[in-house]
């Protein structure tokens, strides 16, 4: 059964976790190889190979070698709904499948891998010990496979978001969550900014505590800037501040001239899941 969920009248694909048992042995900002990006190494219910299923409907993208893990890119062929009650179309990578040339024998016939359709498997493709699926998930179209290095020599995903604010869990049997906010279709919210946006004027510095926080041009819904992010430890002066589609933002004058807007945390509630400090 397809999930789905409506939203000022229109009906969306939700995005469903990846595999039917999660145990993450390494989550977001993870020590080994996960540090300063959004990523989740997950295994299934023991140390086998079990299989990746489609979180939405989505195409094949591009794939990387077998000595990088066999990353592959896909996706979603519309735009579909994220945990958070946001809409926008969504990117994922999947890496260390040990093989992949099934997928990408149906990819070249143009095959749309359905939502929770069986596509690939666990594996120890590239650098992985143990078998197990590497899953980032972002928000945006697919315009380029990483983002990095980053200070700490990671390569993540472009735009890469914390996963439990993209999928939903339902028929997923949870054996070790990582302690992140993991929500069932009936748990989305779907009644986030959809107006207009109200900006409130108020001057301030926020200081940046995660990678890769992307800049749009003028408003939340703005161009994305390519190429430059705001990084852990960088600053922003902003002059107004607003609450708009699961984030809250600042707004800043460009030094090219023109504003400048970022997310400064993934929760329109003040306080909540804040990704800069203030004063």
């Amino acid at each position: 059964m397809t999930l789905t969920k409506t939203k000022d009248g229109k009906t969306y694909e939700l995005i469903r976790f990846p595999m039917k048992t999660m145990t993450i042995t390494q989550g977001n900002n993870g020590q080994y190889s996960h540090q300063g990006v959004n990523a989740l190494d997950i295994a299934g219910k023991d140390t086998g190979i079990e299989p990746t299923f489609a979180p939405c409907s989505m195409r094949y993208k591009w794939h990387d070698s077998a000595a990088n893990g066999n990353a592959i890119f896909f996706e979603s062929v519309n735009k579909v709904m994220f945990a958070d009650g946001t809409i926008d179309y969504a990117t994922f990578m999947f890496i260390h499948d040990n093989y992949i040339g099934d997928i990408l024998a149906l990819a070249n016939k143009g095959h749309v891998f359905a939502q929770w359709e069986e596509f690939g498997d666990e594996g120890t493709a590239g650098r992985a010990t143990g078998n197990h699926c590497h899953f980032e998930v972002a928000k945006g179209r697919y315009s380029r496979p990483y983002d990095g290095p980053n200070r700490y020599g990671i390569y993540c995903l472009h735009n890469s978001i914390s996963a439990d604010k993209a999928c939903v869990v339902d028929g997923v049997t949870i054996r070790n969550g990582n302690g992140m906010s993991w929500k069932k279709a009936a748990d989305v919210k779907t009644g986030g900014s959809t107006g207009s946006i109200k900006w409130v004027a108020e001057n301030g510095t926020a200081t940046f505590t995660k990678d890769s926080i992307r800049i749009h041009k003028d408003n939340p819904d703005g161009e994305v800037i390519p190429g430059v992010t705001y990084n852990k430890g960088q600053s922003v002066k902003y002059i107004a501040k607003c609450a708009y589609k699961g984030h809250r933002w600042v707004r800043y004058i460009r030094a090219s001239g023109g504003y400048g807007c970022v997310a400064v945390s993934g929760s329109e509630t003040q306080g909540k899941d804040p990704w800069a400090t203030f004063k």
